[in-house]
């Protein structure tokens, strides 16, 4: 299969599943009521919003935290220049596709001396330790909500599949790399180095919880504030679907795959439809917001570094016969 041909296919890929995202979503607002998703809006409780913002500020001091520790004695990086690059990457997600963010992670580390291969065995061990600490922590809503077997049967599905793919992660972290190995699969192999440490692994998997609890937080405040009654299990249920969704091809900012989740979760919940779409809303703008105001003036700054270094090193043509 030719590059072109592979573009394509990624391409389909991606629209087939903004097209179902667009249908799940429409479907749920059919039955929206205008009247009461304006009413939920206005007598919202703005203190419980303003607490949840701030949560999210907080969370992204908790996920530099996260770096530090994956990042360990290895490359050491100070605190606030981590905490800088997290907010420049999360506001590069989420005004541009597909997960650009990371690429500009890739860049701001490899200034930091780390190779581009352990940045991004160190992304994808992120994800997938996220991945796992959301499905632990949604493990015991379902029969702490009553909800049907299938969505049971669905997190136990799910917390196998996570769960063995970390271990999967961990194994290959312990094997030494053959030499007939690609040099990047090598480098990525020793990229996972922190694996190998349990108090490195022990504390970035604490960190990295820490922030998932965070967000199941600042969805409970949310729908408290919007006076949905339902529980702090609730909350954890509706993150988990979510984070599943954003696993799907998004446009930027999870827009679509993000509100597929949310709604699709609080259906199963009862929640009415017109609650449950303030609900995703304002718990989107949550997410996505404080990150871009706090994150897109170093965004922009490391850009302009970015752009003055390749300026600085790029060859000046010089035409034979002249000085």
């Amino acid at each position: 299969m030719n590059e072109r041909t592979r573009s394509r296919l990624g391409f389909t890929v991606r629209l087939l599943f903004v097209l179902a995202t667009v249908f799940v979503v429409w479907r749920f607002l059919r039955e929206i009521e205008v009247g009461r998703f304006t009413a939920a809006l206005r007598d919202a409780d703005y203190r419980l919003l303003t607490a949840a913002v701030l949560l999210n500020i907080g969370a992204q001091f908790v996920r530099a935290a996260g770096w530090t520790a994956m990042l360990g004695a290895r490359h050491p990086i100070r605190f606030g220049t981590l905490l800088c690059y997290e907010l420049a990457a999360q506001a590069a997600s989420s005004l541009t596709p597909a997960r650009a963010g990371e690429v500009m992670r890739l860049w701001l580390l490899k200034r930091e001396n780390v190779p581009v291969t352990v940045t991004t065995a160190l992304i994808v061990l992120k994800k997938s330790i996220g991945a796992v600490g959301v499905a632990l922590l949604a493990l015991p809503t379902p029969l702490l909500l009553g909800t049907t077997d299938w969505v049971l049967g669905v997190v136990l599905a799910i917390n196998a599949v996570m769960i063995l793919h970390l271990l999967l992660l961990v194994w290959v972290a312990h094997r030494r790399p053959g030499k007939r190995l690609p040099k990047f699969l090598r480098g990525l192999v020793d990229g996972m180095y922190f694996l190998r440490d349990r108090r490195g692994f022990t504390a970035a998997f604490a960190w990295i919880l820490l922030g998932e609890v965070a967000d199941a937080a600042a969805a409970f405040l949310v729908l408290r504030a919007l006076h949905v009654n339902l529980s702090f299990a609730a909350a954890i249920l509706v993150l988990f679907f979510i984070d599943f969704a954003n696993a799907l091809p998004s446009a930027p900012a999870q827009l679509g795959t993000f509100e597929a989740g949310a709604l699709y979760s609080l259906n199963l919940l009862g929640v009415a439809p017109d609650l449950a779409l303030a609900f995703t809303l304002v718990f989107h703008a949550q997410q996505a917001m404080p990150q871009i105001v706090a994150g897109l003036p170093f965004q922009l700054h490391y850009l302009a570094v970015r752009r003055n270094t390749r300026s600085t090193t790029t060859p000046v043509h010089v035409p034979e016969g002249k000085p």
